[in-house]
Order: C-alpha cells, then structure tokens, then sequence
C-alpha cells in the first residue's frame, strides 16, 4: 500500500488492476501502465527508493550473460551483468506481487546489496536487442540460404533451369523453322487448353457459398479458451517500415484499436537504422506505451522486407503472431477470431490468412479493379483452396502465425521479393496447413500507374522466383505435395504467370483471326476449333472475374465500383506489360526491392483531404496549413467559423469521403 500512496495510485486503481491482471495472467503493475495511471520509469524509480536501491540504465559497455538464452521469452525481469572491469551486478525489475518475497530476500542478504539495480523490462528488452543485434542481422542475411539452399531465392535460377530453359527456347525456334505451321497449331493448342484448365481450377470457388464475418457476439474473449484458465496468450505484431513517416500515427492508433489486452501484447516496429525519419516518427508516436518497441535493422543487402522481419522474429515472444504493413487498419476483433481458430483448429493448422479490402476503389479505376482483384482472391479463392487442403499462398500482410511453426520452417526468406507466397508452400511442404479469417484488414491502393506499376513488378517476379525455386526438385516436391496438389500448384502458380503474359497475346490472336477473315482471305467457314476456344477462354476469364469479385464484395462496396468492370481488358494489358518487365528483372536485377509508397505520394490526387494525414505548416508563422482554396471561400461566406483553425476545417470534411467507405457498411 506504501507503494501505490507513492506512485499515486488510489484503492479503486489498484482492486482494478489486480483483478485485470488476475483476468490476463499479467501483473498490477503492468496493467496499471498498461492504462496510463503508470510510467515504467516512474514504476522503477519508486520501486528503488522504496527498497533502497539503486535505479539504473544497462550501460552500453555492460555485457548481459545468457543473452542468447532470453531470446524469444518476454523481458527478463532478472538480468545478469558483467562489465570489462569484471564487476557483476544484477538488474531486477520485480512485480508487486513478487516486492514482499524480494525485500524479505534483500533483508536475509545484505550483502548483495550493492551489486543489486532496479531497472525497467523495457531496458531489459533493449539490451537484449542490442547485444544480440550483430547475430541477429547475420542470420537474418543469409536466413534459409544457410541451412536450405534449394529453398532460398538467393540463386534466382538454378544452372540446370538455365540450361533446360535454353534448350527448350533452341527446340522451339528449330521447330518453328522446320515446320512453322505444325508448330504453331501445337504450341496454340495446347496453350488455350492449359489456360482453360486454370479457368477451371477458378469454378468452385467462384460457385461456392459466401462466407460472412464472425459476428462479434461468437468470438471468445482472449484467454477463455485456456486449460484452467491459465490466462491470456501473448500476441506478436510485427510491422516493417520503410519511408513511412507519414503513416506511422495512423497506423499506431489503427493497432491500439485491436481487440486483446494491452499487456499481453508484444508489437515491435521494425524500421532500417539508416530512415531515421521513419525511426523518429515511430519514438514520438509509441511513447509511453510500453506493449510497442522499435527494432533498428542495420542498413546492409539484401534490402528487403522478410530480411527485416527475420531480424526482428527472435525478439518476438508471442505463442502467436500477426504480420501487418504501415497502410494496414485491422479489424479490431481479428486476433480473437484468429486465437479462436488456432485453439480449435487441428494441430497442423500454423497460419491463417485474413483478407485485405481495398477501401480508395472509387478514388481511381486502378484501385477500382485492384479492390475487385483482392475481393476475388482473399474472399474466395484463397479460402476454397484453405477449406480444400490445396497450398495457399498468402498475402503480404494479415497473416497470423502459430510463432513456434514459423520459426521451425526457418521464418521468411530474405532473399525472395514474394516471400509471403513462398512461405505458404513452405508450410504445406512441411505437413503444416493455411487456413482463412472473415474479420478483414483495410488498406488502400495505389491510384498512380507508376506506384501500382512497380508494385506488381515485384508480385509478378518474386512469384516468377517462387515457382522455379519449388520446381528445382520436381519429383521430392511430387512426393511431398501428392498428384491432386502438385496439379493444382501447376494450374495456381504456373497458370497465373503465363496467362499474365498469355491473355493480350490471346486478344491479339483472335483479332487477327478476325482480321483475315474479314479481309477475305480465310471463309469464316475454315474457323478451326481453336478459334472458338479462344474466345470461350476469353470470355470465361472476364466472365469468372466478375464473378469471383461480385461474389466476394458485399453490395455496397459492388454498387459503387461495378462500372469500372469494362476496363478490365486495359487492367489486364497493364498486367501483361508488368510481368514481362518482372521477368527482365529476374533475369538481372531478381532481388531488387521496389518499394511501395503510401500515402499521399500514392494517391492520384495528392490534394485529396481524404488522405491528408499530416498538415502542411507554414515555416514563417508556424501555422497548420491545408492546401485547399476552397476553405478560404468558405470562410469569406461564413460557412466555416473564422475561429476554427483550418486543421479542423480540414477534419470537418472528411466525413462525407467515410459514409462511401466500405468499413462502413461491413460493419
């Protein structure tokens, strides 16, 4: 009680606290940080006058013993030190329901006294990090290339794929010089009728029932589903981040939102030590919130994502793990949907898949058709290939992990551009299986043709890079998959890069099959069987399109993107320019990570207030600014009060944009 009277704490606070941490299988003095009554620092220093100690930082020269050993468990609340004098000390950070049990301690043995510092678990933490940094970062380099070569894309492209590539090219032009028409006729064929086969492939996912969203009503509270009421299970989030600065407070505040106790949350932004904007942003916006922390990852090659998440991955703690990106806004009530299925799932069940809904679609037609993309993929072709054991290949964000089955396959590969679709073959190849969420992650699309542009670049050849990887040992990946997955894995992976180049080449064919014929020079009456099935193969791709995406939106979201369904031959142009670019890249630059930006710098009118997230400032005056002329008449007219700042006038517009989001109406 003596020490809640010197922190300030009063009675209520404290019964509170300790039944919250009763509840989550914390402590009180966690939860009462956890909720703002409480500093760690403040915590910690009380602690020390209370028991007469000394409050102290691990110095930068102080080496930790055992380091490796605290590696993936929460702070350690003892920490052994020995500096280059060899003087040892301890640093403790004791619970209150420990002090009783360590001042008795303290009493019995006087003498360790001076060898004894309080400190805070988030220095702890950063020393730990710190000490293990350089091991990390080697690791994280080299990550499946070391233990798995045949599984990492640091080789692009095997010696052999090269030389069988090759020879295949020499067959085909000697053929084509032999017997063109033969050849051609052949090559035609069998071409449409792969690509029917992958349209097919599409059918039952497209014809199968919608899936609604969990209600709310029917998630569990975290930790009710434990043996014995052990308490709530400690949940990882990991976001890499990269020129982000203007992001950072959104996305802060999109991640306080989730649905889990504060306490038993452990969410590290990662960001490269050389951003340091990025890096200053994420300080000032986790300050005081002890559950977040900031992971540096020293500035070295390969720059790519799944290098910084494998950096961080052994300072996470969590039984599980979720991966988010800067733009995400994840439903708050994932997690518990998430935790519901890991718990009653089966034991080989290791990550699941939430979708991701584009909320800009009616910003641009780009985003229109992206948003229709990812209402075809993640809300119901991904979910028919989890609920049919067929490989998933997951998304670049929203994955939630079993954190031990991640870190038993060896994490994500740091050298593959798609290391989320990878990863989803990786699991299955290894008896573990992906399922899917319906509680979705918001985020938007690029309305510029340069940002979606390079965006797909990369998709299109880290999965050029995937599928030869797995395909390097056909016959161990046919005896691991089974005949049924290893044809399925062909007609997803295999079928989509080739039809991403194929379907122009198919329109282009028919037209000039149209062409002849209409300049006479072939009756219509000579259209052979392959004509017709070029154009029922084009047909049932825009047909199948529409349909997986009419299906996969809810009618809001349908009513208002439905009309940009005619562009989708140009979309699909764009696709085929995008992938052709992505095999130059594989073939010079395979791991050249362009990165995506977000924000304002993606958006096709940079002056939309809709996506202002931070004010301009006027440098002379130091005052908020908005781009906009259009304030400035209202204010003239009186339609805006002259007191109100223009941040705020700013704000007051925003709420139109947000009755057209489609958050809106989903929930």
């Amino acid at each position: 009680m003596q020490l809640f009277d010197a922190v300030g704490i009063c009675h209520i606070d404290a019964v509170e606290a300790n039944l919250a941490a009763r509840r989550n299988g914390s402590d009180i003095a966690s939860e009462l940080i956890a909720c703002g009554l409480l500093s760690e620092r403040r915590y910690a220093e009380c602690l020390a006058v209370q028991l007469a100690l000394r409050f102290e930082a691990i110095g930068e020269t102080d080496r930790v013993l055992n380091v490796a050993d605290m590696l993936g468990r929460p702070p350690p609340r003892l920490v052994k030190v020995c500096n280059d004098r060899l003087d040892g000390r301890l640093f403790v950070c004791p619970t209150i329901e420990s002090l009783d049990g360590f001042a008795a301690y303290l009493a019995r043995s006087p003498q360790m006294r001076p060898m004894i510092r309080i400190t805070s678990r988030s220095i702890a933490a950063q020393a730990v990090d710190r000490l293990t940094m350089a091991e990390r970062y080697r690791l994280a380099r080299v990550s499946l290339s070391a233990d798995t070569p045949h599984l990492s894309a640091r080789t692009a492209i095997a010696p052999l794929q090269a030389a069988l590539c090759v020879a295949g090219l020499a067959v085909a032009a000697l053929l084509l010089w032999l017997a063109p028409v033969w050849t051609l006729a052949i090559g035609h064929g069998a071409a449409t009728t792969f690509f029917a086969a992958c349209l097919a492939l599409r059918i039952p996912a497209a014809l199968e029932p919608k899936t609604e969203p969990v209600p709310s009503s029917d998630l569990p509270a975290p930790g009710v589903l434990e043996e014995g009421w052990q308490g709530v299970p400690i949940y990882s989030v990991l976001v890499a981040l990269h020129h982000e600065t203007a992001m950072v407070p959104k996305l802060v505040a999109a991640l306080e939102q989730l649905d889990w106790p504060k306490t038993r949350l452990d969410i590290k932004m990662i960001c490269e030590a050389d951003d340091h904007a990025t890096a200053a942003a994420v300080s000032r916006a986790i300050a005081g919130k002890p559950h977040f922390s900031l992971v540096l990852v020293p500035p070295g090659a390969p720059r790519t994502k799944p290098k910084a998440l494998n950096h961080a991955l052994p300072l996470a703690y969590g039984e599980f793990l979720v991966l988010y990106d800067a733009e995400d806004e994840p439903d708050p009530g994932q997690l518990r949907e998430a935790y519901l299925r890991f718990r009653t799932g089966s034991a080989k069940l290791a990550c699941l898949q939430a979708p991701l809904v584009v909320t800009n679609g009616e910003a641009h037609w780009l985003a229109a058709l992206f948003a229709m993309e990812y209402a075809a993929l993640f809300r119901r072709l991904l979910p028919w290939l989890a609920r049919n054991g067929l490989p998933v290949p997951l998304g670049g964000t929203s994955n939630h992990f079993v954190r031990e089955n991640l870190v038993e396959i060896g994490g994500w590969d740091s050298h593959n551009v798609t290391e989320d679709a990878d990863l989803g073959i990786r699991f299955h190849r290894r008896g573990y299986r992906v399922g899917t969420l319906t509680r979705p992650t918001y985020e938007h699309a690029p309305e510029r043709w340069r940002v979606w542009h390079c965006q797909r670049t990369r998709w299109m050849k880290g999965w050029f890079v995937t599928y030869l990887l797995h395909m390097r040992r056909p016959l161990q990946l046919t005896e691991e998959f089974g005949i049924k997955t290893m044809i399925a894995f062909q007609l997803m992976f295999l079928g989509m890069l080739v039809s991403s180049v194929a379907h122009p080449l198919l329109l282009g064919l028919v037209a000039i099959q149209f062409g002849v014929m209409a300049l006479g020079l072939a009756p219509g009456a000579n259209a052979g069987p392959l004509l017709f099935l070029d154009l029922f193969n084009i047909a049932a791709a825009y047909g199948l399109f529409i349909l997986l995406s009419a299906r996969g939106m809810n009618w809001a979201e349908l009513r208002r993107l439905r009309s940009q369904y005619v562009l989708l031959p140009a979309y699909w142009v764009l696709l085929a320019f995008a992938s052709a670019r992505a095999f130059v890249q594989l073939l010079i630059a395979p791991h050249k990570w362009e990165k995506t930006p977000h924000g304002i710098d993606s958006r096709a009118n940079a002056a939309d207030l809709r996506y202002r997230i931070e004010p301009f400032f006027n440098e002379l005056e130091g005052i908020p600014m908005v781009d906009d002329p259009q304030l400035d008449v209202d204010r003239a007219n009186g339609a805006i009060d002259p007191s109100i700042s223009l941040v705020h006038a700013a704000d007051s517009q925003l709420f139109a944009p947000m009755l057209r989001d489609p958050r809106v109406h989903a929930r």
